[in-house]
Formats: structure tokens, sequence, C-alpha cells
């Protein structure tokens, strides 16, 4: 999917670093996107954008760059272990982003046998990253991660940007809502494992009706939920960390962004950013 991309990063890794010799190494992780998560349970995936990184071993000194900022992250190693890094964000400005290029970074560094790294992979990086990617889903139940059928071939997912406003919440709301997306994921996952999508798409609709009910969401949410559930093709969406989660049909997706990004800019009078992570 990013061949294209991940050209151009590595011509620009050739006109920031030079062209010796030496092995080009590459590494690439999704950025997770997390469905829904009770404390005790959870449900994962790694989107399709995510952050892409070059790196090739050199001298004493580890440098990695970032080839949208140019900010050079410089840091002396032992002797001989040094490398050259250059790293790029498929989106900027999003939840999770940062931890996302310190785990891409770190695995790299692993791929290139460096004896030290600057990030330590854990997290809901790492748990997408090896259970939740190529069509799976990650399902965590209790600290235990394990791999489900995540069935999206005929479905995109949608990610609408309205804001960073947080939800309003309170022990006794959170406590409410803990325990019932316990039993949602639960619910999903028993589908997952049969590939039976909709369900899925239920227990998310469904989650997201409970977070309204008990934490006040932005209006500025609220109003991207009901634009989106109101368009023709989408089956789900559930306000996340990143913005509102949509699961759209493929072959109505390009009406939908365009209907979805007109009612909001009318309704509410500024746009919404809207990209096909999935």
């Amino acid at each position: 999917m990013y061949t294209e991309v991940s050209i151009d990063l590595k011509t620009d890794f050739y006109s920031r670093y030079g062209e010796t010799t030496g092995q080009l190494f590459f590494e690439r992780t999704g950025m997770p996107c997390v469905l829904m998560d009770s404390g005790s349970h959870m449900l994962a995936f790694s989107m399709g954008c995510g952050v892409r990184a070059y790196g090739r071993n050199c001298g004493d000194v580890l440098r990695i760059m970032n080839s949208d900022s140019n900010v050079c992250y410089v840091h002396f190693t032992d002797s001989g272990m040094g490398a050259q890094i250059l790293y790029k964000q498929d989106l900027q400005n999003i939840d999770g982003m940062k931890e996302t290029v310190d785990y891409t970074v770190d695995k790299l560094l692993h791929r290139m046998h460096r004896g030290r790294s600057i990030a330590q992979p854990g997290g809901v990086v790492a748990i997408c990253d090896r259970y939740g990617s190529n069509g799976y889903c990650a399902y965590v139940s209790h600290s235990t991660a394990r791999q489900i059928p995540l069935p999206l071939s005929d479905v995109n997912v949608m990610l609408i940007r309205t804001g960073k406003k947080r939800l309003r919440t309170d022990t006794e709301s959170i406590k409410h809502f803990r325990s019932s997306e316990t039993r949602r994921i639960i619910a999903a996952a028993e589908a997952l494992r049969e590939c039976r999508i909709e369900v899925l798409f239920d227990m998310v609709n469904e989650s997201e009706r409970t977070i309204e009910m008990l934490f006040s969401p932005p209006r500025e949410s609220v109003a991207a939920i009901r634009i989106a559930m109101e368009t023709d093709g989408v089956f789900a969406a559930r306000i996340c960390k990143s913005g509102i989660i949509c699961f759209v049909q493929k072959g109505r997706t390009d009406n939908a962004v365009h209907s979805i990004a007109s009612e909001y800019e009318r309704r509410m009078e500024s746009p919404a950013g809207i990209v096909i992570v999935k």
C-alpha cells in the first residue's frame, strides 16, 4: 500500500545521509486503533496508516531524524554502534503517534542489531503490531492478548477529526461504563471468531450510545456521530481518542466522505478532517 511513499522516503534518506555503502533496513508500524476498552478487556487493531522508517548502521553516533520537521535526535553510542535513521509519519498531531514513532524506531534498531535503543516495546502499539494487523484484531482479556479475525475486506475505516476536546468523566460513570463495555467486548470477540462483523458494529454503536449517556461528549463529536450514522453506507461510528472512528462500505466511501464533510461544515460552520485509515 505504501510502495510509492516508501520510495520517496528512501530517496529522502539518501539525500540527507548520502549514498554510501551499507545495508539499508526498513520498518513500518500501523497506528493503533482502540475500538473498545474497559480496562480489563480491549479490542484494537493497527491502522493502514502509521510510521515508516529507514536505517543504516554507521559510525559511533545514533542519529534519528523526522522527515517532516527536520528535528534530529543525536545520541552517542558505544564504538561502532551508531546508526542513521529517517522516519515519516502518515498523519500529524494524532494521539498515539509519539508512541508509534518510538516503537517503530525501536523495532528498526533491533532489526539492525544495535544494542541500544531509545524506547522499549510495549503497550497498545506493540499489542496491535503483534496481534492486530493483516486482517486480525487484538483481543486483550485480563492482560492476555489473542489474535482474532477482523474481516474488513468490504469495509473501509474512516477517521473524522473534529478537535481535541475531552470527555467529561467521573468515577461513578466510568465504573458503569466499564462494566457494560466488558460485556460488549466479549460479545464482539466471540462473534469475530466466527467472522460475524455485524455484531462488532452493533457493539460499537451501543458503546457510543453509552458514552453519550454517561459522559456528555463535546457537541462537535456528537454532531459528527449523528451525521456519520445518517450517511448511506456507514455501519458504525464511535468516539475514540483520535476523533470519530467510522466503518463504511467500500463502494460508498467516496460519497460518504463528501457527504459527511459538507454536512458537518454546514451544521457546525467549521471543517472536519476526514482520513481513510484502513
